[in-house]
């Protein structure tokens, strides 16, 4: 992949925004602004489908979490074999 580099203008509030996300996450400001460009450019229904799994995620008990976890990857599998 080829990659170029673009340089934005950020109001103080957002760029704030920005180094919070960056700092929570561990991770760069950098990488926390790609996520944001990835996650916008997923359709209607994957970005609907990607909260949904992070619902339910959220929702499982800290002692059922990989149960959980199984069960949502043996979810995927299915839509993704059947449609």
């Amino acid at each position: 992949m080829k990659v170029k580099q673009l340089a934005i203008r950020l109001d103080q509030g957002t760029y704030d925004w920005l180094a919070d996300q960056a700092i929570k996450s561990q991770k760069t400001m950098s990488d926390v602004a790609r996520g944001i460009f990835e996650a916008n450019q997923m359709t209607e229904g994957t970005r609907r489908a990607y909260g949904e799994c992070l619902e339910y995620l959220a929702s499982v008990d800290s002692n059922d979490f990989l149960v959980g976890l199984d069960a949502l990857v043996e979810a995927i599998k299915e839509v993704k074999t059947n449609g």
